[in-house]
């Protein structure tokens, strides 16, 4: 996709935090339970001054759009169809954790005629709910922190069942995967959190230039 790369900074499966997405078995949760999705290219609006929450877009293959990522945040889950355009309603690639895509892959013939009947409806539910939604610009500016922080608590109960799972799996005791997932949950939790917040709220490295794109 053509787009300024001057003016964004592109987030692509290199980046830490993506790379991290897919090779992180635990987040296979959150992809196949919850319907989390991560999209592929985010761009990083380098010439704004605004917390990073407020300067990401997430561009549109099929009609160029630059959908503001804040309004994906608002419902992060249950996106089972995969990531929507708000502009044309079609759908934006996304990465796939490794454990997701075998799962997937090995299931291929189950899910494959379902998803083909159901998906478009599911994407333009999955519009009109987004297009309810307005951006994080517009709301209190403490709202990323407690967004990152949020993240970190739903992180954090899931890296603690991964490892309660894990524990009992290689046949360890129930106190001893109970602590396990504990120790395990709290300690990726936080780190999580931390780093989100961090990230949400760093601000722009360039001094505002010209008004940010409008979606």
């Amino acid at each position: 996709m053509d787009y300024d790369r001057d003016r964004y900074d592109a987030w692509t499966w290199k980046h830490p935090l993506i790379l991290h997405w897919r090779l992180n078995p635990g987040l296979v949760i959150n992809e196949l339970v919850l319907g989390q999705r991560i999209p592929r290219l985010t761009l990083i609006d380098t010439q704004s001054e605004a917390p990073l929450a407020e300067r990401q877009y997430i561009p549109c293959p099929h009609c160029q759009a630059m959908n503001p990522a804040s309004v994906y945040s608002k419902a992060p889950m249950g996106n089972y169809a995969g990531l929507v355009c708000l502009d044309c309603g079609g759908e934006i690639p996304t990465v796939k954790n490794v454990l997701t895509w075998l799962v997937l892959m090995i299931s291929w013939p189950l899910w494959a005629p379902i998803k083909q009947r159901v998906a478009p409806a599911m994407l333009a539910k999955q519009r009109a709910k987004l297009l309810q939604h307005t951006p994080v610009s517009e709301q209190a500016p403490t709202r990323s922190t407690v967004s990152g922080l949020k993240l970190g608590v739903m992180f954090g109960l899931l890296m603690g069942l991964f490892f309660f799972v894990k524990a009992m799996v290689d046949g360890g005791g129930y106190s001893d995967a109970l602590t396990s997932s504990a120790i395990g949950g709290a300690l990726g939790g936080a780190v999580f959190g931390v780093t989100m917040k961090l990230f949400l709220t760093v601000a722009g490295r360039r001094a505002a230039s010209e008004t940010p794109p409008q979606p």
